[in-house]
């Protein structure tokens, strides 16, 4: 056995010690030192899997799959997480390192602290004993002249930073998870602390990579934008959306008790909704044009059963899965049955009804309804494919719910309730009008729009409440707005993009001029570059606004023919304006022979209020870390310094 796959094996062994001498409480130090050479095996594996692609060493089946001798070196460490294998084994270094790290983060001493270790440890050993059957370090029976290599449409800037950041946040929530069933045995009321800590992290995570992976689906062809609620997409939105309410929920669990409960539930729910991203994405169980895995014929359901029979991992995914919810739910109800139960809401009167507690606590189920509503459309596609205005459809009542709860809640300090009462009710007439009038997409605008332009309406009340505080109190105050807003914006930036959004295809000659929605497009002339292995077709455009006739741009744009595979690779012509994006492309050329002007078809899309969900995003990010800046000793110390060199307003 050589060194490489020693230490994959010493991984499950290593962390089989760490659990026994956790429970038995016996040698602390030994222990301490177990889970720190457990860390440094398996950070010793990532640098040798990192050297083998830096190298390209063909003699391992993963190097040769994802890699190949003509790639650059950055493209060279991505290959490192384009499968499963390598993915599998940063999932369960990250882990490993955010359990050391809490341990030392986490000065208490108790029952929470060991518990959390253990459980933790557990779930490491779950993760490495899959890593040995998708080891990465499988060697070939023949050595490959040339390696696989990316698939083309890997080979982008996000690749290097988009995975990574997925699978790093996935260690933390494997932490967060231990963290809430540790709560469920002992009790102990200082998990807060872990959410705050890893919870927050996490979602900051997840939110980047959501953006990143927006952004490479946008600019990429055929990916159908930032968001076409393809099944990849959205099952790395479901660990958000759950992760989101766990946030929301550690705020009132002081509180109210039910809460306590619901906790560890969602940090449950999250750990299940990532093992299912991670074993359906990537096992090619979902169609998705975000899948680099050939797939079985049929619907999802037969794919999951072929999968789940012919690939080992696939199961072991699965059964950590069924374990997890079983375990859990025995805890919870373990729990539940020692609480005491809080006495009944007192319903008597309007303002008690839409009371803070119950209008958040009614958000916090909505929320989970939507979650629900959203993985059952998943797991019901019809072949793998169900279209996004299917998914708006079934999904739009419940944002409107939502959105009418986030109404009552953040308008309450500025008017009577049953002036809020008539204000909700007008957004829910709008919505229903706008829906039933439009078509397709029209479902989601109309159930968004509304909402939007009030909540923003009363984050910017708030925010302005708070601005004569001083520096730590506002930007204490600040932070949650700053991410609501930065939500609103989102809303407000899909509604527009995806609303008045157009998209016009045109076919034009050789130096012709044809109206294109608001534009005027011209045709120059057509060039055809062969190059090696590939024919570069070319057409230089020129677009004039239709309204003032002053040229928008003046450039080319241009389509790859792979020879021999006849693959086509068309290359985005993306123009960023202020308040629109212009989206171009060259669906096909012909140059033409003797006598016959050359063609081209291309498309036009007008995307208006596309900025807004950047910004947005942006927002949304830098709130959250505002929170947890404020709440961070040194950054607090620090505020608190800046704030005495600056007058009071």
């Amino acid at each position: 056995m050589n060194v490489e796959n020693l230490l994959i094996y010493c991984v499950p062994v290593i962390t089989g010690i760490a659990i026994y001498l956790s429970l038995s409480k016996k040698e602390p130090k030994i222990f301490n030192y177990c889970l720190l050479s457990l860390l440094g095996i398996q950070t010793m594996s990532l640098l040798l899997l990192i050297y083998f692609f830096y190298t390209t060493n063909l003699n391992y089946k993963y190097i040769s799959d994802y890699s190949s001798t003509d790639l650059s070196l950055f493209y060279k460490f991505s290959g490192l997480w384009a499968g499963r294998d390598g993915t599998l084994l940063i999932w369960t270094w990250s882990a490993t390192l955010f359990m050391i790290l809490e341990r030392k983060f986490n000065s208490n001493n108790d029952k929470q602290k060991e518990f959390t270790t253990v459980i933790c440890c557990f779930l490491i050993l779950a993760l490495s004993l899959i890593q040995l059957y998708i080891n990465p370090f499988r060697t070939n029976e023949i050595v490959p002249v040339e390696g696989n290599g990316l698939n083309p449409l890997l080979l982008s800037p996000y690749m290097i930073v988009h995975p990574p950041i997925v699978f790093i946040s996935y260690g933390m929530i494997v932490l967060l998870y231990a963290a809430g069933m540790a709560h469920l045995i002992t009790g102990e009321k200082n998990w807060n602390e872990s959410i705050k800590r890893w919870g927050r992290a996490s979602w900051i995570g997840m939110s980047l990579a959501l953006i990143l992976g927006g952004y490479w689906a946008y600019v990429t062809l055929g990916w159908g934008g930032y968001w076409a609620w393809d099944p990849v997409e959205t099952a790395g939105l479901l660990p958000w959306l759950s992760m989101t309410t766990l946030l929301h929920t550690s705020v009132m669990s002081r509180r109210k008790k039910t809460y306590v409960v619901l906790g560890p539930l969602l940090a449950m729910l999250t750990f299940i909704l990532v093992l299912l991203e991670s074993f359906v994405t990537r096992g090619g169980i979902w169609s998705s044009v975000h899948s680099f895995i050939v797939e079985e014929t049929g619907g999802t359901f037969s794919r999951f059963w072929f999968v789940l029979e012919s690939d080992v991992s696939v199961r072991g995914f699965f059964i950590m899965m069924i374990l997890s919810i079983i375990i859990t739910l025995y805890l919870v109800i373990q729990k539940y049955k020692k609480q005491e139960m809080e006495g009944a809401n007192n319903f008597d009167s309007v303002e008690k009804i839409f009371s803070e507690e119950n209008t958040f606590f009614a958000a916090i189920y909505t929320q989970l309804l939507i979650l629900t509503v959203t993985l059952v459309l998943l797991l019901v596609r019809s072949k793998g494919y169900m279209a996004p205005e299917v998914f708006e459809i079934r999904l739009a009542p419940f944002v409107v719910v939502l959105a009418a709860i986030f109404t009552i809640h953040t308008l309450r300090p500025f008017f009577e309730m049953k002036n809020i009462l008539v204000i909700t009710g007008l957004g829910i007439v709008f919505s229903l009008i706008y829906a039933l009038i439009s078509e397709g997409r029209g479902w989601m605008v109309g159930a968004m729009a509304p909402w939007a332009v009030i909540c923003g309406f009363s984050i910017l009340k708030y925010m302005n409440h708070h601005r004569n505080k001083n520096l730590l109190g506002m930007l204490k105050a600040w932070g949650p707005y700053t991410a609501h807003l930065g939500f609103m914006l989102i809303i407000v930036g899909y509604c527009f993009s995806y609303g008045l959004g157009t998209e016009d295809t045109i076919d034009l000659e050789e130096g012709e001029r044809k109206i294109v929605g608001n534009y005027i497009l011209e045709l120059e002339e057509i060039e055809m570059n062969p190059e090696d292995n590939e024919i570069e077709l070319v057409a230089f455009i020129i677009l004039e606004s239709k309204d003032t006739r002053k040229i928008v741009l003046e450039d080319r744009i241009s389509k790859k023919i792979q020879s021999g595979t006849n693959q086509e690779t068309t290359q985005i012509y993306l123009k960023h304006e202020l308040d629109r994006d212009l989206y171009i492309t060259l669906n096909s050329a012909t140059p033409g022979n003797e006598g016959e002007n050359s063609s081209a078809i291309i498309t036009i899309r007008d995307i208006p209020g596309i900025i807004l969900v950047w910004i947005g995003s942006i927002l949304t990010i830098l709130g959250m870390l505002t929170i947890m800046f404020t709440e961070w000793n040194p950054g607090k110390n620090w505020l608190k310094k800046m704030a005495r060199k600056v007058p009071d307003h």
